[in-house]
């Protein structure tokens, strides 16, 4: 089309053609032969019009062709952009998401042996409580009747040497006896707390 319009005669030369036209019109002065010209010169006239108008348009559609193009390879250049910038954050992303798994597998692993630490310490707690109390190397575990039954005798026999005037024996007495009570009060002390604690468990 644009080949086509390029070898079509010039406004210039369609105006000279024209002009041509209407003066062997007027020569002839009448008859068909003149009416053929100006009928010709007319259509050319419409022809050349049309022509014009047809430039015109294809001027601006050459215009607007640009422009799109333009746009075009505008838009390309921007969806390679966007299509590798998606590639750049779908790697980030999956980066992200190792990283994130990794966070979660080393968190289930110290979680379990949080646990596992926490059941050794019950575990521990509750032997301990079910073992029965240390005795210092060097003793001997007395039941509290036992002392208590000693007790009354220290005190039986410091009572008897005050009858017979025997005061070293009685002081020896009576502070056998003071020793075992604060021993007794000692160990009830001890038995109070325990059973404290096992009542508030």
């Amino acid at each position: 089309m644009t080949d086509l319009i390029s070898t079509l005669p010039t406004p210039d030369e369609t105006e000279d053609s024209l002009r041509f036209l209407r003066r062997f019109a007027d020569l002839m002065s009448s008859g068909s032969n003149s009416d053929n010209l100006l009928r010709a010169a007319t259509t050319l006239e419409a022809q050349a019009e049309l022509l014009k108008e047809t430039r015109e348009l294809l001027g601006v559609e050459r215009i607007r062709g640009d422009a799109n193009a333009e746009t075009r390879k505008t838009l390309e250049a921007r969806i390679g952009e966007l299509g590798r910038e998606i590639l750049a954050l779908k790697s980030k992303l999956a980066e992200q998401q190792s990283h994130a798994n990794q966070i979660v597998v080393e968190m289930e692993r110290r979680q379990g042996e949080f646990l596992s630490r926490a059941e050794a310490a019950e575990a521990e707690l509750a032997a301990i409580k079910a073992a029965p109390p240390a005795i210092p190397f060097g003793s001997i575990a007395v039941p509290l009747s036992t002392l208590r039954v000693a007790k009354a005798q220290f005190e039986s026999l410091a009572a008897a040497f005050e009858k017979s005037g025997n005061i070293v024996s009685q002081v020896r007495c009576e502070a056998s006896a003071s020793h075992l009570e604060r021993v007794m009060a000692d160990s009830g002390a001890a038995e109070d707390a325990e059973d404290r604690s096992q009542h508030a468990a």
